[in-house]
């Protein structure tokens, strides 16, 4: 063979482009969010970054994917230091109860509202007993049974990673193991650290160093990362989104397969919002598009759900 011939063969697939590539290639995963209609399908193995300032919708968009992908019995890894445990599994179970409540006899219930039930409950456990049991057809409480029963199975939530050479241990076990996510998301890039005093002293470095290598592990396993990502301080006027709204450094959005920013829209209604979805790049299918969507923040919901709602 000679050296030409051996650069040729080194990363090429077996069967040739054609058939690897082209009619054996990654299928785009769908989440079952407006990411989905945006992308063409769904996340590609590799990292979409997913930015927007704070209240967005960033966080119910993810939970809403991970949601959606769990209750399909895929296997998703939630790994956040923007959140509490309890807190993301909650609001993953009120996003996925807008779409399955009919599976378990009751309405959606509002994550947002859970303060307020457990109040609620105390009181009762306090004052009447007997009422409990009566009061047991409550929606979150159904909704919670159903979960842990099935999509609550399959979501694991991870609080405690800090630094993004964890993850990569994590995610090298999981594939060494024969159980890789489906879907990993990352809450919120810009939190993690990359392991080296060096590195992690200035901010571009240490999100260069954490962006390249999650794009690298997500590429490696071919896993979809959704992460997310907060923004620059935007100068007034700076209207049409860029790849150079990612806080921290340019390489956030540019070694990632794929980059929205999503924005507060102008249309609102009892209980949701409009949000718009930008995808500022795609390589695996269009970019420069707009997508606008129903946000439903108290239930970590983007799309219609006023019929739910009654």
């Amino acid at each position: 063979m000679s050296a030409w011939d051996e650069v040729m063969s080194r990363d090429a697939p077996e069967r040739g482009w054609a058939v690897d590539c082209y009619l054996g290639g990654a299928e785009p995963l769908p989440t079952g969010t407006p990411l989905d209609g945006a992308l063409g399908g769904g996340l590609m193995p590799g990292v979409t970054v997913l930015g927007g300032v704070a209240s967005a919708g960033k966080s119910a968009i993810a939970c809403q994917a991970a949601a959606s992908v769990a209750s399909r019995g895929l296997r998703v890894l939630y790994l956040t230091l923007d959140d509490a445990w309890g807190n993301v599994v909650a609001r993953c179970m009120s996003s996925w109860s807008v779409a399955h409540a009919a599976s378990y006899g009751a309405g959606p219930f509002s994550w947002s509202q859970l303060p307020e039930m457990r109040r609620r409950w105390r009181d009762l456990c306090d004052a009447d007993r007997s009422r409990v049991a009566y009061e047991g057809r409550d929606a979150a409480l159904m909704a919670a049974r159903a979960w842990d029963e099935g999509p609550g199975r399959r979501l694991a939530v991870v609080d405690s990673v800090t630094e993004i050479g964890q993850v990569e241990d994590i995610l090298r076990d999981l594939r060494d193991a024969g159980e890789p996510p489906a879907l990993v998301v990352v809450d919120y890039l810009q939190q993690y650290q990359a392991g080296s005093p060096d590195v992690d002293r200035a901010e571009y470095s240490r999100v260069s160093d954490v962006a390249a290598r999650l794009q690298r592990v997500a590429l490696w396993g071919g896993t979809p990362v959704l992460a997310l990502s907060s923004l620059r301080k935007l100068a007034k006027g700076e209207d049409d989104p860029t790849l150079d709204w990612f806080r921290g450094s340019g390489v956030v959005g540019y070694s990632a397969w794929a980059a929205c920013v999503l924005t507060r829209g102008r249309a609102e209604g009892p209980g949701w919002r409009e949000a718009v979805l930008h995808v500022v790049k795609n390589k695996g299918g269009r970019s420069g598009t707009r997508t606008s969507c129903e946000l439903w923040g108290g239930y970590s919901y983007a799309g219609r759900m006023r019929d739910q709602e009654g």
